[in-house]
């Protein structure tokens, strides 16, 4: 049989230290990934994404397991490829089942393909 621990706040062993649960909730990562967006992508590692589909050169769509409550999560990117290639989010196409990424050269503008891509989004689930 499952147990259920209900606490309002967590407290450290001296009680000098207290956090509420929403504080917690609300501040954990609700989604993240590490890909490989190079040849045929692969996730390496990951938490709440069911799939990602590389839609075309530099641009990759992460689908939610579990889907947001909204469209106004927050996206932190990171990644490399090269020194003149940066990695970001298209806020305007974010829902509540999946967000786009996309790898471009700062040189030229255009979108390429990167070896590490990293994302993680803040918010509330569903």
């Amino acid at each position: 049989m499952a147990s259920i621990l209900r606490v309002n706040t967590l407290t450290d062993a001296s009680s000098n230290n207290s956090t509420a649960m929403s504080t917690i909730n609300q501040g954990t990562a609700k989604a993240w990934q590490n890909l490989n967006g190079e040849s045929t992508i692969s996730t390496r590692d990951s938490f709440n994404i069911a799939s990602t589909t590389d839609t075309a050169t530099g641009i990759y769509q992460p689908s939610f397991s579990n889907a947001v409550n909204n469209n106004f999560y927050s996206i932190t990117t990171n990644g490399h490829r090269a020194e003149d290639h940066a990695i970001s989010a298209r806020d305007n196409e974010q829902t509540t089942s999946l967000y786009v990424l996309m790898s471009h050269n700062h040189t030229n503008t255009s979108d390429v393909d990167s070896d590490s891509i990293f994302s993680t989004v803040h918010g509330d689930l569903a």
